[in-house]
């Protein structure tokens, strides 16, 4: 047997004082029987609705360790809570969901993901995301496949996913079209994202030869969109107004910030 002792660290997260964060050390095996019972003994644990396991430490698990570890979540799931592993080796991983212990457990590669997911299932926070990119037109799919790949990782899906994408598409290629194509002249795309409605806000350096005619353009846009089949690229502002639940531009001699809010449909 090796020496390779296990142990638990158990620690208050200041940031967020719901959760109760569980370090787990060496090698979880018929000795970590007693390591479990000092966590369920615990205040602290005792106190919280939610815990966050790191596995980082461990070097080894066993199924008798599982089985306390179940335990263990069984007491923060009568609470209305959940018990979630973090931050697991490859090799234990991998143990795991031969075993089976990913379709009971949630499973995270770090720390950070699972405050996260915390953060978005439990409290129900929006997230921030900020995208700095060059004036070019081909880094805009990269964008929007990004853009898709949160929403995704958010629920959202379907038609919210498309219009949204589309949204993308257009305040980007449009920020590239009246923007300043200077070497630091760089388009910031912000993107706020909750349970009920994405925020998007697109700025880029205004081009004093093209802001008059921008500024014309937004005086008269509408939502009339030509209709030859699906919503496809390329139908400006006039489609992101159309696919928005709100929509505004502040243009200046400075720049320009195009305003989207998209309320999820599905």
């Amino acid at each position: 047997m090796s020496n390779n002792a296990p142990d638990a660290l158990i620690e208050e997260i200041p940031q967020a004082p719901e959760i109760c964060l569980i370090r787990l050390s060496g090698d979880l095996d018929a000795r970590s029987a007693a390591v479990f019972d000092r966590c369920l003994a615990d205040s602290r644990v005792n106190e919280k609705k939610f815990s966050i396991v790191d596995m980082s430490g461990v070097t080894m698990i066993a199924s008798v360790a599982l089985g306390k570890l179940l335990g263990l979540k069984h007491r923060f799931s009568e609470k209305g809570g959940d018990l979630v592993l973090a931050a697991i080796s490859l090799d234990i991983k991998m143990k795991c969901v031969l075993m089976g212990v990913d379709r009971i457990f949630k499973m995270f590669s770090d720390l950070h993901s699972a405050m996260n997911t915390y953060t978005w299932d439990v409290m129900h926070e929006a997230e921030n995301v900020k995208i700095s990119f060059p004036p070019q037109i081909g880094v805009v799919p990269a964008i929007r496949r990004f853009v898709s790949g949160v929403m995704a990782q958010k629920g959202y899906k379907g038609r919210d996913s498309f219009r949204v994408e589309t949204i993308v598409d257009e305040l980007c290629n449009n920020a590239v079209e009246y923007g300043s194509k200077g070497e630091n002249d760089n388009i910031t795309l912000r993107m706020r994202i909750d349970w009920e409605k994405i925020e998007l806000d697109a700025e880029n350096v205004s081009d004093p030869a093209k802001r008059d005619q921008l500024q014309a353009f937004m005086s008269n846009v509408s939502c009339e969109v030509p209709h030859d089949g699906d919503f496809k690229r390329g139908r400006g502002l006039a489609l992101v107004k159309l696919l928005s639940s709100d929509f505004s531009a502040d243009i200046t001699d400075v720049g320009t910030i195009v305003h989207v809010t998209k309320i999820k449909e599905d």
